[in-house]
């Protein structure tokens, strides 16, 4: 067998010559052709797997935004940010408003709420967002304040059951934000807690992490309370990266 066989060899004749440099030349134009498509597409690779996402399972998606958006049609408000969402449902233009993030509490009125089931994790980006600037007393009361907001009876499911019941992400929050804050004498916290989110009670039924012990007493908070005060410099450090991290 000959190795050569499939290798192929310029023609060296004048008029292989002519043939060769046709086609360098039309290829030449056809890649000058391709590279505005490139540049127009971005990456290509990404905006065909962006274009897959948007169409998967027929279910059309919006644009990633790092703003609040009410559906004028629903009264639901929406943070479909890219930080904390893969996906997020498409919202009709006609019927998007955006919110100002600065001032949204006004803005939340009856009937205007939250999206229920997703009211958790955008309540406590919304949050993370009054420690941007700063972590001190005042900004960790609009944190804690914000939080509660999980837990009040808007946000309860068809069941009458709080939705964030069991979003240990927001209570943990809430713990920090309340301990941390040295306007809420010691003896005071776990009353804070308990207020914030609407007395919730978890009964033996209830399968909490083993981390999140701290919830079945008022003796079991008070440690924890005690723990996180005295390594404050710590979880001070930690909260403060956490909301730089999340920053919209």
């Amino acid at each position: 067998m000959n190795p050569d066989k499939n290798i192929l060899i310029p023609d060296n004749t004048p008029t292989g010559r002519r043939r060769f440099l046709s086609n360098s030349l039309k290829m030449a134009a056809l890649s000058t052709l391709l590279l505005p498509l490139q540049k127009a597409l971005g990456n290509g690779s990404s905006f065909i797997i962006h274009q897959a996402e948007k169409l998967e399972h027929g279910i059309r998606k919006v644009i990633f935004s790092d703003k609040l958006i009410l559906n004028l049609k629903t009264k639901v408000v929406h943070l479909p940010t890219k930080k904390i969402f893969t996906h997020y449902p498409e919202i009709a233009a006609k019927n998007q408003k955006i919110i100002d993030l600065k001032s949204w509490e006004t803005q939340l009125k009856t009937p205007v709420h939250f999206h229920k089931e997703k009211s958790g994790i955008i309540l406590e980006m919304l949050a993370l967002q009054k420690l941007v600037a700063g972590i001190n007393d005042k900004s960790l009361a609009a944190a804690a304040n914000t939080l509660a907001i999980a837990f009040s009876p808007v946000y309860n499911n068809k069941s009458g059951n709080i939705v964030s019941k069991y979003n240990f992400r927001i209570h943990d929050l809430l713990l920090q934000t309340i301990t941390l804050n040295n306007r809420i004498p010691v003896v005071e916290k776990w009353n804070k807690f308990q207020s914030a989110t609407g007395k919730i009670y978890y009964h033996s039924g209830d399968k909490l992490p083993g981390r999140m012990g701290w919830l079945k007493s008022k003796t079991e908070f008070d440690n924890k309370a005690a723990y996180i005060i005295k390594n404050k410099i710590k979880y001070m450090g930690r909260l403060k990266k956490r909301a730089i991290d999340h920053k919209l």
